[in-house]
């Protein structure tokens, strides 16, 4: 570990923090450009004083850190004074730079945690995705279908996950297609769209349809919902940057989505045989999201949690 990489996650942890209260989740109409700039100014101070406080040269981290220097510094300028979709490029700017240091970072094993920015593009894609799902399963395909399809969509995304990893142009086209729902630190990791198609194809595998669609709405409703409401309200938080507030909003909207796809296509069960179903399956989703980290994805967490929760429900049951 270089001392500057120790020395740097101080600044970093703050710089994260000044992304989190720049996100448009919570800024809303109380909006402070003013006081982003003065923070964003003391940063480019601490990290201009990381640079001349140790021999920097040959250091990986140097390079990023001075860049952050230059961009805090330059936040008035960037920020374009007052405007909001001024502020709103230089957040992006500022955000791939800081996953960037994040990067390096870890590389000379200081943690540092990532920046899970709010995307309504992402969040609306989510929910389109899941619920086009849902229909495919309960409407469309075979039971041979339910588990041939997915596992070649899981198949298929790893292999354009290798193409990426291994080709700059691989790289550079499935950016240019998801980049507008992607977060800046799946750049360089395994993205979400890869990890869900492989929780499709264990659902597929291992679940019976009913408990596989309640499991994918819950994760196409309640994470993004708990994103959302952990983003702006999360103070009280609990582990790997989830929050109190973001986990029950979790297991609140998870058991409605769960339970609309039981009712809409199950209602042969009892309605209390449904919450069961629906809670369970949610409280067990709300727990994978909460444990999920930069190795265990929410999106593959998240759905074969829930599917677990669904199942143990049935048991229980004795359905």
């Amino acid at each position: 570990m270089s001392v500057l990489a120790a020395q740097s996650r101080d600044a970093a942890l703050e710089l994260h923090r000044l992304l989190r209260d720049m996100d448009p989740s919570r800024t809303g109409r109380r909006w402070d450009a003013e006081s982003l700039m003065a923070r964003a100014g003391e940063l480019a101070a601490d990290f201009r004083a990381l640079l001349t406080s140790e021999d920097t040269s040959g250091d990986a981290v140097a390079t990023h850190v001075d860049q952050l220097a230059t961009m805090l510094s330059a936040a008035p300028e960037l920020a374009g004074g007052s405007s909001r979709s001024a502020w709103s490029r230089y957040r992006k700017e500022l955000l791939a730079a800081y996953e960037e240091l994040g990067r390096a970072l870890r590389g000379a094993s200081v943690d540092v945690p990532s920046v899970r920015p709010t995307n309504y593009t992402r969040s609306i894609v989510h929910a389109g995705m899941a619920i086009v799902c849902v229909l495919l399963i309960e409407e469309v395909l075979t039971p041979t279908q339910r588990w041939v399809v997915p596992l070649i969509a899981s198949i298929s995304f790893w292999a354009m996950e290798a193409w990426r990893h291994t080709s700059d142009t691989g790289r550079r086209v499935l950016l240019w297609v998801f980049g507008p729902i992607a977060h800046p630190h799946e750049r360089h990791r395994i993205n979400s769209g890869t990890y869900f198609g492989t929780a499709l194809a264990i659902l597929g595998l291992c679940f019976a349809p009913m408990i596989s669609a309640a499991a994918i709405m819950i994760l196409g409703l309640a994470d993004p919902a708990a994103g959302l409401a952990g983003r702006k309200w999360g103070r009280i938080k609990l582990i790997n940057q989830r929050s109190l507030i973001g986990t029950v909003t979790f297991v609140v909207v998870g058991t409605l989505a769960a339970l609309m796809v039981l009712t809409l296509w199950h209602a042969d069960l009892t309605l209390g045989n449904r919450f069961a179903i629906a809670g369970l399956a949610a409280l067990f989703g709300g727990l994978g999201e909460l444990f999920s980290n930069r190795v265990i994805d929410d999106n593959l967490a998240v759905p074969v949690s829930a599917a677990a929760g669904g199942w143990i429900a049935l048991q229980l049951l004795g359905l």
